[in-house]
């Protein structure tokens, strides 16, 4: 099978783009990718408790846009620097889009990042690309019959009211200034951004598990944690 192929085998319960340097931005490819089943776990009371946010993925946002793409990689690539490839040199990627809504009764807050150079629990700086990243927003993980075989995370540049989900929700405008995610609105980083991928260089073709968790660390207080796991299966 060629690497430029993803067969997807089931699934399981205005964006800002980190400016890194390399070629993850601006690889380009076609992939062609069959979605088998789709079936996805949502909250027994989507609205939750009165007064609190609940962050889920957006399958139907998010399984199609599986690809494997090969891309180059210099040593002083942020890319590298920052851990997001195992090495410089040619890489082979498996990218997706993460898309993840707001469907609680309340905002996700996050706020207003530091000054740069500036990190704290919540915004990183980055020197590489200069400006913040959002920590610990989501872990990426992919699993074969033994279990985890590679790992990643959305490298966050800023979570902000990205595309409506629920009808008439009035977004606040969270932005890169002032950080959120408004009910009924979600926050979406396309496949081509740096880092929205996983490293699967190396591993053998065959069936594997894709593993995307929002908020994993439960840093964001919400009112439903059961709900913010989502698995691909895919074969490449």
């Amino acid at each position: 099978m060629s690497r430029g192929l993803v067969v997807l085998l089931g699934l399981s319960a205005t964006v800002a783009a980190c400016r890194g340097t390399g070629a993850a931005a601006d690889a380009r490819g076609d992939a062609a990718a069959t979605v088998l089943d789709a079936t996805a776990a949502t909250s027994p009371d989507a609205s939750g408790p009165p007064g609190m946010a609940d962050l889920q993925l957006v399958p139907a946002e998010m399984v199609d846009t599986v690809v494997v793409m090969s891309a180059p990689f210099r040593d002083d690539d942020c890319a590298v620097v920052e851990g997001c490839v195992g090495a410089s040199g040619d890489r082979l990627l498996l990218r997706f889009d993460t898309v993840t809504a707001n469907l609680g009764t309340a905002d996700v807050r996050v706020g207003v990042p530091p000054p740069p150079g500036v990190s704290n629990d919540v915004f990183q700086w980055s020197p590489c690309h200069m400006h913040h990243h959002v920590a610990n927003y989501a872990r990426y993980e992919l699993l074969d019959a033994t279990g985890v075989v590679a790992t990643a995370r959305k490298q966050a540049f800023c979570l902000e009211d990205g595309e409506q989900v629920q009808p008439g929700a009035p977004p606040v405008g969270y932005s890169c200034l002032d950080q959120g995610i408004s009910r009924g609105w979600a926050d979406a980083y396309s496949r081509y951004l740096p880092c929205e991928w996983i490293d699967i260089t190396g591993l053998p073709s065959g069936s594997y598990t894709l593993r995307v968790v929002v908020n994993p660390l439960h840093t964001i207080e919400e009112s439903n944690y059961d709900n913010n796991e989502l698995m691909i299966g895919v074969r490449f």
